[in-house]
């Protein structure tokens, strides 16, 4: 398996440990291995979902937001 190298800030420093001390990753190793596959595959998602032109989540409920104000009688938005 391939090793690389990389410098993290403090604070995710700190994040990644506290995760293994609570027993959700076994080591460093593995939490950063896992994280980074699951960014990776974040990424992936939200650069298809771009290229298909399909509005993500967020962007869904920002724009329900949005339409829904003002779009009551009583003037109350949810």
């Amino acid at each position: 398996m391939p090793r690389i190298e990389v410098t993290l800030p403090d604070d995710v420093e700190v994040q990644l440990d506290q995760m293994v001390d609570q027993g959700e990753f076994v080591n460093r190793e593995e939490a950063i291995e896992e994280l980074l596959s699951l960014g990776i595959k974040e990424h992936q998602t939200v650069a298809e979902t771009e290229e298909r032109g399909e509005v993500g989540f967020e962007e869904e409920m920002m724009a329900t937001d949005e339409r829904s104000i003002g779009d009551d009688d009583d003037g109350y938005a949810f």
